[in-house]
């Protein structure tokens, strides 16, 4: 005498179609993703890496003739009210004496999606320092490169400023 079995449909056949819908949406959102990282950044940093690595070893023979020259340079950044300010430069020889360069060349460059560079234009002030008044686009950490020549001997300087907004 068993009660015969009500042929209703189970109500609980969603859970598992949840769980299913859920791993594909998750999937799509991850290749949504790496599509959009492919598209906006390709990886290269530089744009002649290939030539930079070959001629490595000259790169590094060229920072060790640079650090054997004992030239220091300091840079100081005053910021003005808005995307400007005033950039000094020191440079000092192996001695520590103030170094009066023959050449300098400059850029303050902003590495984003769309690299920005403008020139740098010093001027000397002090016995062995430089100005320079910059005025930059956006805000942010800009790199100055510097190349400081004098006698023949060459100096590279990298160094980082931060502009606030």
């Amino acid at each position: 005498m068993s009660r015969p079995r009500s042929e209703s449909p189970r109500k609980d056949l969603w859970i598992p179609g949840c769980f299913i819908a859920f791993f594909v949406c998750l999937a799509a959102l991850e290749i949504w993703f790496v599509t959009l990282a492919n598209k906006s950044f390709t990886g290269v940093v530089t744009d002649d890496a290939y030539s930079t690595g070959l001629n490595y070893n000259a790169m590094l023979a060229q920072r060790e003739a640079e650090r054997q020259l004992g030239w220091s340079a300091s840079f100081t950044f005053a910021q003005g009210e808005g995307l400007d300010g005033q950039l000094t430069l020191s440079l000092r020889d192996g001695e520590g004496q103030h170094l009066r360069a023959s050449e300098l060349r400059a850029t303050a460059e902003r590495m984003s999606r769309f690299p920005q560079i403008q020139a740098v234009t010093f001027s000397p002030q002090a016995e062995g320092e430089y100005g320079a008044r910059i005025e930059v686009p956006l805000a942010g950490r800009w790199f100055i490169r510097v190349r400081i020549e004098r006698d023949g001997q060459v100096m590279h300087v990298i160094e980082e400023v931060n502009v606030r907004p």
